[in-house]
């Protein structure tokens, strides 16, 4: 059980279990991130622990807010910073190896990197604790979406294809080459997902009935094989794969005012550790925004009290326009073109991770998936 010394007096102990999720005691959080802006400023390096600074921060008398807004980390808006605390480590360090990278490019469009520390786990040093800017008065996709379909308003699209394309240009430099097929590799959660949903007997009266939602799923489940089966057999031709963002969903992107940013590069949740660290083609990124669309118009259905289905029209024009920006984009910046038949097979696959996820960890999350998925299977 390894342990941390804060300042002169105060330890903190760090408890890692061997699938790597860290715990230690949370009212000593001020203490940690206290002791992590030190360690960053001057740059520690020991047997134990070791960081990173790429400028220095300034240190407050302030109390650490806790946001609860990421499953992955514990984050804390510290004054003018931004503080993630990992709950789990990665032994492949991919999200701060993405973050680092696109700080020496000098992408404009995720939130400032200040530094990061790392921890020695089973002699190798993993993120442990990271520093961002923090984008005051910001809010993700799935809160300011929704109110954008339901105005007709697409004045987001072309920024954010903007971003999806530069952070493809961008993470090519990461890119190794792996001979791991991506595509053959994921299909492995289809063939395992025999999904069941325990009884959830606490209802939150402001979402439709996740038992519920359930029944349908495993009403409809055939024909949504069916479908997706059809789109498999169309595919065709190699695309080339390369590191991706991994989760590129609406929620990935914050707003602030005009602008936006994108944030989170751990990969999915429903992937496990090594699925994620699959090179993978950019279809999957524009394919998981695009499902995206369509689950944040049903977030804007019920919260105006629309019937499911309502804005679908309004669906279809956000996808279809998303999509010509992000190819006109990537044209622009000599990307690869993408294959249409795989980002129409990834998109609809989509669904089925998105319904995984809610059973495991957000079964409230069911109604949006699901309804998606009857208003595309009619």
């Amino acid at each position: 059980m390894p342990s941390i010394k804060v300042g002169s007096s105060q330890e903190i102990l760090l408890e890692i279990s061997q699938d790597l999720q860290v715990s230690f005691d949370s009212s000593l959080v001020g203490q940690l991130i206290d002791w992590a802006v030190e360690a960053i400023n001057s740059r520690i390096e020991n047997d134990f622990v070791q960081s990173f600074r790429n400028e220095k921060l300034e240190k407050n008398n302030l109390e650490p807010k806790y946001l609860n807004v990421d499953q992955s980390n514990l984050s804390y808006q510290y004054g003018n910073y931004l503080i993630k605390i990992k709950k789990e480590l990665d032994l492949s360090n991919r999200n701060i190896n993405i973050v680092t990278e696109l700080s020496k490019n000098n992408f404009l469009y995720t939130p400032k990197y200040y530094g990061h520390l790392e921890i020695n786990v089973f002699n190798k040093f993993v993120e442990f604790i990271t520093i961002y800017d923090f984008i005051e008065d910001s809010s993700d996709g799935w809160t300011w979406l929704p109110q954008k379909i339901f105005n007709k308003d697409e004045s987001w699209i072309n920024p954010v294809s903007i971003i999806c394309s530069q952070l493809h240009r961008d993470l090519r430099k990461l890119t190794t080459n792996s001979h791991e097929d991506f595509l053959n590799e994921t299909e492995k959660i289809i063939d395992n997902s025999h999904l069941t949903l325990e009884t959830i007997n606490s209802i939150d009266k402001n979402f439709p009935d996740p038992n519920q939602m359930f029944e349908i799923w495993e009403r409809n489940k055939s024909r949504f094989f069916d479908e997706l089966e059809i789109r498999r057999n169309k595919l065709s031709g190699i695309s080339k794969s390369q590191v991706i963002h991994g989760d590129f969903h609406v929620g990935q992107i914050l707003k602030s005012k005009d602008n936006f940013f994108v944030i989170d590069f751990d990969g999915s949740p429903v992937l496990n550790k090594k699925l994620r660290n699959i090179e993978a083609p950019r279809e999957d990124d524009v394919a998981h925004l695009l499902t995206s669309i369509a689950l944040a118009a049903r977030v804007s259905e019920r919260i105006n009290q629309l019937e499911f289905g309502h804005l679908s029209v309004e669906v279809q024009n956000c996808q279809s326009s998303f999509l010509k920006n992000y190819l006109d984009n990537s044209k622009t910046l000599g990307l690869d073109l993408l294959n249409l038949d795989l980002v129409e097979y990834l998109r609809f696959r989509q669904y089925l991770f998105e319904i995984i996820y809610a059973i495991n960890y957000l079964p409230r999350w069911l109604y949006a998936p699901i309804h998606s998925l009857l208003e595309e299977l009619g």
